[in-house]
C-alpha cells in the first residue's frame, strides 16, 4: 500500500481482492487500475472520480509525479 498526504488528508493506493490497485480516499475506493503506476499517475492529473480531490487540480503543487516519491506502508 502507498499513501500520500495530501492537503485532503490521506490518499492511498492499495492492492484489491480482484488484483486490481484502487485509490482510497475518505473510507471509499474511487477507482481501479490495472498497475499502481496507473493510478499514481490519474491521482497526479486529478482523474479519479473523487470531487474532493479532482477539483484541486492547478490549485495543489506537491503531488507525486510518479509511484516512487509515494510512501510505501
Amino acid at each position: 500500500m502507498w499513501r500520500y498526504k495530501s492537503p485532503i488528508g490521506s490518499l492511498y493506493i492499495k492492492k484489491l481482492n480482484n488484483g486490481l490497485y484502487g485509490f482510497l480516499y475518505n473510507g471509499t475506493i474511487w477507482e481501479a487500475c490495472p498497475t499502481p503506476q496507473i493510478e499514481a499517475d490519474n491521482i497526479y492529473m486529478h482523474c479519479t472520480g473523487c470531487s474532493d480531490w479532482d477539483s484541486l487540480d492547478g490549485k495543489v503543487s506537491d503531488v507525486p509525479t510518479d509511484l516512487s516519491e509515494w510512501e510505501v506502508i
